[in-house]
């Protein structure tokens, strides 16, 4: 959003649905698997670093008082999560980096709710 400057959420829930459809098509898949490595890394890089920034960006935007340690706590513990890509598996379920600190910063929050303890 930050990128195209586009903010409607039907402009996202149809770009997700079209990325689920395109998931399941074999022929997609292995066009996918065409593009080098490299440039697949370097993509990576980016995306994840423009998340990154985002929630950087929201963070002033909303004037969030790091002064106060159960907000570093969660950001830290969130950008650790998220970067390092500390997966959890549970059974044959996996749960990625970026789901693993979103709810990691999810459950922190509400944990960490109305405790001042700077």
């Amino acid at each position: 959003m930050a990128v195209t400057r586009i903010y409607s959420t039907l402009v996202f829930v149809v770009a997700a649905l079209i990325a689920l459809v395109l998931g399941f098509s074999p022929k997609f898949g292995a066009l996918i698997r065409t593009i080098p490595g490299p440039v697949l890394g370097g993509v990576s890089i980016v995306v994840f670093g423009l998340i990154a920034i985002a929630g950087a960006r929201i963070w002033v935007q909303n004037r969030v008082d790091f002064a106060e340690n159960r907000n570093v706590i969660d950001a830290a513990v969130t950008l650790v999560l998220g970067a390092g890509d500390f997966t959890v598996k549970l059974g044959d379920f996996t749960l990625g980096g970026i789901g693993t600190a979103t709810f990691g910063a999810i459950i922190l929050n509400a944990l960490l709710r109305g405790r001042s303890t700077a």
